[in-house]
């Protein structure tokens, strides 16, 4: 079952990722650095499964998921880097077999951030209902330390 789930959120990132970005405005004005996504990582913190979890762009459809993740544990992708310049995005789950989205929001990237930095993805199911995403620095092992 392990391997299925690294087979979805392989071919589901690719996809997401790719066209997770946007192009500079044409003045310069309102475009935010370009970053570098390395990965991405869902968690979840609940004390049972949750199933179907995608993070998905509405602006283009493209998404990355996770069939299944056990209570306290979580299913990740490294990759090599991609440049990403933040669109909405909205995450998707089911908890107990209930469906579960977030509205959309933007992932800004954390205080500091310069061109060519790289991130990862991190979303979390963080309590019942309850889910967010945040970009973490992909060379400090911040992600593997909350």
């Amino acid at each position: 079952m392990k391997q299925s789930v690294l087979a979805a959120m392989i071919s589901g990132v690719a996809a997401f990722l790719s066209a997770c970005g946007t192009s500079p405005a044409a003045d310069g004005v309102g475009s935010e650095p370009e970053i570098d996504i390395s990965g991405v990582v869902i968690r979840n913190e609940l004390d049972y499964p949750v199933t179907d979890v995608l993070l998905e762009v509405p602006a283009t459809r493209d998404f990355a998921g996770c069939g299944t993740i056990l209570p306290h544990s979580e299913c990740n992708n490294t990759f090599q880097r991609i440049d990403y310049r933040a669109n909405a995005v909205v995450i998707r789950w089911k908890e107990r077999g209930q469906p579960h989205q977030t509205d959309e929001f933007k992932v800004d990237p954390p205080a500091g951030a310069r061109p060519g930095d790289a991130f990862r993805v991190e979303v979390i199911v963080f309590a019942p209902g309850q889910a967010g995403a945040r970009l973490v620095d992909a060379e400090s092992g911040e992600v593997r330390t909350r």
